[in-house]
């Protein structure tokens, strides 16, 4: 044994293995600042009961007027009102668009690969003044 191991093995047994033991020793230590008797903590407060929101009445309508006996009933046609006429959308023939490839992050062609090489070297080198 040389005198280079035996440094080492000093070196393992007051460095590592005698604080490895002491710790497992010890009971773990209280953190400072925090007394050992609180006073309990107190129940946090109940929750307040929300009130539930009322439904929104719908306004009643005004009562109608009424009538005399002899008037009718029925109602004249508003010369305003016209029907609606109901058109159909036109259909429109979907023309297919080409599909572009997805961009590759790291790309095999010889031009890539130069740039590449050519920024590794770039940043390998140290800026002056480091």
């Amino acid at each position: 044994m040389s005198l280079s191991d035996l440094l080492g093995l000093l070196f393992l047994l007051f460095f590592v293995i005698l604080p490895a033991l002491q710790g497992l020793r010890r009971a773990p230590p209280t953190p400072p600042g925090f007394p050992e008797d609180l006073p309990p903590l107190e129940p946090p407060p109940k929750p307040r009961a929300r009130p539930k929101p009322r439904p929104k009445t719908l306004p009643t309508p005004p009562p109608e007027p009424r009538r005399p006996e002899g008037e009718s009933l029925e109602r004249f046609p508003s010369l305003e009102k016209t029907p609606l006429e109901v058109r159909f959308r036109e259909e429109v023939e979907e023309t297919p668009t080409p599909k572009r490839r997805a961009k590759r992050l790291v790309s095999t062609d010889p031009e890539s690969l130069l740039k590449g090489v050519i920024w590794h070297e770039i940043l390998k080198k140290k800026p002056r003044g480091w």
